[in-house]
């Protein structure tokens, strides 16, 4: 019977308007019930390992690739690469260690990136959910964020590729907070509409926070009908900023604005790149500009790069024309690698010219690329990100206490004793430590979302005073206690001191944050070169 079930399971979400058809003709039902049953014999017999439906909490999207919750751990996809299978275990695991009197956090994000159509891939998710597992461990395990109860779950969601099923996704976790104690949903992945709609509908439909780690696209904090969204924050600063602090370091390495060019991506839809040229444009007026369009979502077969060469090589003639030493990149950090081997494989007058190529934290998606680390070792290019978050950016060991935050989050991500006192972080219950590489920390992305998940976990813990279901019930009384979280309430992450701006038009951004400059080495590794640049502070009179 409990072969049937699942395999009826599946059929209902594989053939659903076929299902629904039937059910409306009363008469065809038993010839129905036989159909059924015959096909789960063949199914048995034939191929019994081909199809499984979706876990709990999720369905299947057009792509055939699970969205919604995922309440039991289950495959998102059919061909999930070998690293996504083991940290979902991780994920299990942790779970079931976690009983009574707990609540959970949901880490959404495109859990299911295909390439050729997304900008991130698996390699870029991967340092989100093992950031948010060293925050769900250090919670549990510890007593890092206030106090140790309640427990606390992570589930994973997924909104599916492009983000084109966040609404679906949203609604399950709608239908499953209140049975599963989910109180907060942080992460989201990028500044995209989707996501904008996303973090709306999860604040006014399913009455939860939302605390964004890595979405910088100014308009983030808006509904996409333009109203303020005062349940969103989020532990990354905005594209305002970063691109401030980029002009800073360009003016830096090149005071000529005349040497200066702005490659700007005009994509539509895209939060990210649309502020980030917007404000490019703004802070750095004197810099000729030269758009471009990066492709949308392509065949499966047709590589994301094709369509970019072939543009590059016409933008690098007129690029040419007023010889930049630096280039600001306001374009997605996939979309980098492309553009740095058009300009120095190309048959352009100025091609193989020195050049430095800066862009905003999603470079960090670039770090992989091995187009962007074949023009890099070749010396003619330096590429360079804002970033949100940086291993080195304290610099040396120096006794300051951002610095000893960050080194206690690395040794509970490693598991291997911190990098500056040389000292472990043990559980305090005897649970094994994690065992992430810090090489994963590169990008910044993991150092955010484990703060996103400090966030959440601090504010549940201050609402539920020690008992879960007091802000299982209400989770949106969190709201008054994240916007607290400013001067002597700030909370210590591993990414600086996060405290949220008293400010009606900055409202749900972080103050006080570091923009470390990153720069991308030949062999992959990653190196602070500047760190000059924080956003403001809080004013004065609200600390």
């Amino acid at each position: 019977m409990r072969l049937i079930r699942k395999f009826l399971r599946w059929f209902t979400w594989k053939f659903p308007r076929l299902v629904n058809w039937v059910l409306r003709r009363p008469v065809t039902a038993t010839s129905f019930a036989t159909l059924t049953v015959a096909a789960l014999v063949a199914a048995i017999v034939l191929v019994p390992p081909l199809f499984a439906p979706c876990g709990d909490g999720m369905s299947a999207d057009a792509n055939d690739t699970c969205v919604g919750i995922n309440l039991d751990s289950s495959q998102f996809r059919k061909d999930e690469p070998e690293h996504m299978r083991e940290l979902e275990k991780t994920v299990r695991a942790a779970n079931e260690a976690v009983t009574d009197n707990y609540v959970s956090v949901v880490l959404l994000q495109d859990m299911t990136p295909n390439e050729g159509v997304d900008t991130r891939l698996y390699p870029d998710l991967y340092p989100d959910i093992e950031g948010a597992l060293a925050g769900a461990w250090r919670a549990n395990h510890t007593a890092a964020f206030q106090g140790s109860v309640p427990k606390v779950k992570l589930f994973l969601a997924n909104m599916g590729s492009q983000y084109a099923s966040w609404s679906e996704a949203v609604d399950k976790i709608s239908e499953h907070a209140a049975a599963h104690h989910v109180v907060s949903v942080i992460g989201l992945g990028q500044s995209l509409d989707n996501t904008r709609a996303a973090a709306a509908k999860l604040t006014g439909q399913a009455h939860l926070p939302v605390i964004g780690a890595t979405v910088t696209g100014d308009t983030m904090n808006l509904t996409p009908e333009g109203k303020l969204n005062t349940g969103f924050f989020r532990t990354s600063p905005t594209n305002t900023h970063s691109v401030a602090a980029a002009a800073r370091y360009i003016a830096s390495i090149e005071p000529d604005p005349s040497r200066v060019a702005i490659v700007q991506d005009n994509i539509p839809g895209d939060d990210y790149t649309q502020t980030l040229g917007a404000m490019a444009v703004k802070e750095m007026p004197a810099a000729h500009r030269f758009p471009f369009t990066s492709p949308g979502p392509l065949p499966p077969n047709v590589s994301r790069a094709d369509p970019l060469l072939t543009q590059f090589a016409y933008l690098d003639q007129n690029l040419c024309s007023v010889a930049p030493t630096v280039v600001y990149f306001t374009g997605r950090g996939t979309d980098l690698g492309p553009f740095v081997q058009s300009w120095t494989q190309g048959n352009t007058p100025c091609a193989n010219g020195k050049l430095t190529v800066v862009t905003g934290d999603d470079g960090g998606a670039s770090i992989n690329e091995a187009s962007l680390r074949d023009a890099v070792r070749g010396g003619h290019v330096r590429v360079l990100f804002t970033s949100l978050a940086s291993p080195d950016e304290w610099g040396p060991c120096n006794g300051s206490g951002e610095q000893a935050a960050y080194n206690t989050f690395q040794a509970v991500f490693t598991g291997k004793p911190g990098a500056c006192d040389g000292q472990p972080v043990r559980a305090d219950d005897g649970t094994a430590p994690l065992a992430f590489s810090v090489v994963d920390l590169g990008s910044g992305e993991g150092i955010l979302t484990h703060d996103a998940m400090m966030v959440a976990v601090t504010a549940a813990r201050r609402a539920a005073n020690g008992v879960a279901d007091t802000v299982v019930r209400a989770p949106l009384s969190q709201i008054g206690l994240i916007e607290e979280m400013r001067c002597q309430n700030a909370v210590h992450g591993a990414s600086g001191s996060i405290q949220f701006s008293p400010d009606q038009a900055q409202y749900g951004n972080p103050v006080e944050k570091p923009f470390p400059v990153v720069e991308i080495r030949a062999d992959g590794s990653t190196g602070t070169v500047w760190n000059k640049a924080v956003t403001p502070a809080a004013a004065k009179t609200s600390c």
